[in-house]
């Protein structure tokens, strides 16, 4: 499956009438970025902010949930989406949060929807075409169709009999190192399997291709033609994991929403570490 869009196809098809570009730009806190912030000083040419925070569950005490299909259309159509509008979505750290609003898109029933290979950072090495300042475009129709498989809660993981892949790094796999959100016990979901998110990225934070993608998943012993849910520490890279898998045209696949979020503040789930 097409997933990604390169630069270059970017810049081509930049003035396409139909083309939205969102700029979603999420960071961990203790990177110290803020992605609004850094919009609102260069962003590509026309893009409109994807807030992960705002446009999310309000009611949920856990951090950037889906928002309902109700929504997610409101703040779509303020951005002049529409069903028939082609999206490409970036970030500034190259391929990072962005695979998460492709997934929320996939998820409320859009599929005409493309992240940016290389993001802002290759971009703006390109020199290509930035703004500062932000423009308010006519508003959409988007109608929004959520697909509830594609997201699971803890009582599914519990029960499930999916392979259970986790993005975050290994040593917080592993549980020896504190999480960066605190209140947070260390270690995994029992029986998980760690593929770390930047596995299926290359260097310059390109998605990799087909067979490398092959060869890092089935390196993890993951059944590709199984059923798999992905988890991280927030459901933001536990949708790389989902979009190279998509690129390996795996269907039957779902995100825990509430990821390690959820799961390691949880004292009555059980853990892994090691």
């Amino acid at each position: 499956m097409k997933v990604t869009v390169s630069t270059d196809w970017l810049a081509q098809h930049i003035n396409d009438p139909k083309l939205r570009i969102l700029d979603a730009s999420w960071y961990l806190p203790t990177e110290n970025r803020d992605g609004h912030a850094e919009y609102n000083t260069q962003h590509i040419a026309g893009a409109q902010f994807f807030d992960i925070d705002k446009i999310s569950d309000t009611s949920s005490d856990l951090p950037h949930m889906a928002p309902t299909a109700a929504a997610f259309e409101t703040a779509v159509r303020a951005m002049g989406i529409s069903n028939d509008s082609t999206i490409i979505i970036y970030d500034g750290a190259g391929l990072f949060s962005a695979a998460r609003v492709w997934w929320m898109f996939r998820a409320m029933g859009h599929d005409d929807v493309y992240v940016l290979d290389g993001g802002l950072p290759e971009w703006i090495n390109k020199k290509l075409s930035t703004q500062s300042q932000s423009s308010q475009p006519d508003a959409g129709n988007f109608s929004a169709s959520f697909d509830a498989t594609n997201v699971v809660d803890e009582t599914q993981v519990l029960d499930t009999t999916a392979q259970v892949i986790d993005a975050r790094p290994p040593a917080r796999f592993r549980g020896e190192t504190v999480e960066p959100r605190a209140g947070l016990r260390s270690g995994h979901i029992p029986n998980s399997t760690n593929v770390f998110f930047k596995a299926v990225l290359t260097p310059d934070n390109h998605l990799k291709s087909v067979d490398e993608l092959r060869d890092v998943f089935q390196g993890k012993n993951i059944d590709l033609t199984k059923p798999i849910i992905t988890s991280c520490g927030s459901g933001v890279t536990a949708a790389v994991l989902a979009l190279a898998l998509a690129r390996l045209d795996v269907t039957e696949q779902a995100l825990y929403d509430g990821s390690w979020a959820q799961w390691g503040a949880d004292k009555n789930l059980p853990i892994q570490t090691g």
